[in-house]
């Protein structure tokens, strides 16, 4: 029987950080259609994808000591920068978000800060994997 080779990385960031612009994207629908259901949902899908994000940075760190020896070239400087904002800034909206629930009821400094939070999370995965593509298929 042949071995299955898991590539968990691969696996982990594909499905974490997929689930930061599903998240920005009921953002978007419940600010157009003030439905709370869209609202709860891009919640809980940021809490998901912040926490999958801890789990692809642990597989990174893996991989990038298993594959490419722990080099520290700029390359890898850069997505874990990325990734360490990422999740800060997961962290951050989703604990002011828990901490207040009816945050985007209101537009004030919070909500707007929440909202940044979330795109520059959406910022931060992109960077990081644009970067891993790079290094993939080059």
């Amino acid at each position: 029987m042949p071995a299955v080779k898991i590539h968990a990385h691969p696996i982990a960031v594909h499905f974490s950080n997929g689930l930061v612009p599903v998240s920005i994207f009921f953002l978007f629908v419940f600010g157009v259609t003030h439905a709370r259901d869209m609202e709860i949902v891009a919640f809980y899908t940021l809490v998901i994808g912040t926490l999958g994000s801890l789990l692809a940075l642990g597989t990174g760190l893996f991989d990038w000591k298993r594959n490419y020896k722990g080099a520290w070239v700029p390359v890898f400087k850069k997505k874990l920068t990325a990734a360490i904002l990422s999740i800060l800034a997961g962290t951050a909206a989703c604990l002011l978000r828990y901490a207040q629930p009816e945050l985007l009821y209101s537009l004030d400094l919070l909500s707007i800060i929440y909202v940044v939070l979330n795109l520059f999370m959406l910022g931060c995965v992109t960077v990081a994997g644009y970067l891993g593509g790079k290094l993939v298929f080059q």
